[in-house]
């Protein structure tokens, strides 16, 4: 598999925090799929290859559509292949996605079709054919969402700052200081997340501080101890507990 990423245009900034591609060959036998973890950003997903299946325990495998917006995830949610996968898609900032589809939390652990959300953007895809470029289409579709952005209710510049907050400071902050700098009352932060983000400040602030764990790692190895610190946890095992919520087992196993 090759997998890249592209910042995105001028237009879609503070909304968008990346394009990405995904290519390659996988034959489909069956078998599980690793798992896409809770990240803070809901995604619009554009397959121009053969369809992905999502595993969920104890049931059949669901085909996915080829063009969807997947919402906030907060558990591990497992995907395989079927085939030739060719993968465009648009990682949102956490209330970036809400110019698309309101309330977000409707699509918390799930997803839409896109020609419920964004007509458009099925059809720039269909206009980009099979297997375009990653640049064409990232131009193509870059400049369909920043169409959609001039046009749509996007999010409260409030939540954006509360978001940006959260990811600056790695997810140390609490939701009753994020509301006194928005001047919003707890709830009314609360409610508003719930609509423009799709979960909580407090589950968003969560989900960024366990990315940080793999970004600690990559850059610093170090005992699992010193990490969970580093990273704003009180010690190894709240780490752990994060892990086993966010990912379904723990780090040492996971990694």
């Amino acid at each position: 598999m090759h997998y890249a990423e592209y910042p995105p245009p001028p237009a879609l900034a503070g909304v968008v925090r990346c394009f990405w591609h995904l290519r390659g060959e996988a034959a489909h036998d069956g078998g599980e799929a690793d798992p896409a973890l809770p990240d803070g950003s809901p995604e619009l997903i554009l397959n121009f290859g053969d369809p992905f299946e999502h595993l969920v325990e104890g049931r059949r495998p669901r085909r996915q559509p080829a063009a969807f917006l997947v919402g906030q995830i907060t558990a591990p949610m497992r995907v395989r292949p079927t085939g030739t996968t060719h993968l465009i898609a648009v990682r949102f900032e956490a209330h970036g996605a809400a110019m698309l589809h309101r309330p977000m939390h409707a699509l918390t652990d799930g997803w839409v079709a896109a020609p419920e959300v964004a007509p458009g953007l099925v059809r720039t895809m269909e206009a980009l054919g099979d297997r375009p470029s990653a640049e064409r289409a990232i131009g193509a579709i870059g400049a369909e969402l920043g169409r959609i952005r001039e046009s749509a209710q996007g999010a409260d510049e409030r939540i954006a700052r509360a978001v940006q907050a959260i990811r600056a400071q790695h997810g140390a902050t609490s939701p009753e200081e994020l509301a006194r700098e928005a001047g919003l009352t707890l709830r009314s932060l609360q409610r508003r997340f719930a609509d423009e983000v799709g979960v909580s400040p407090k589950l968003l602030a969560r989900i960024i501080r366990f990315q940080r764990v793999f970004v600690a790692l990559r850059d610093e190895p170090a005992s699992w101890a010193r990490i969970a610190v580093a990273c704003g946890y009180y010690d190894q095992p709240h780490l752990v507990r994060d892990f086993r919520d966010f990912a379904g087992e723990a780090p040492a196993r996971l990694l």
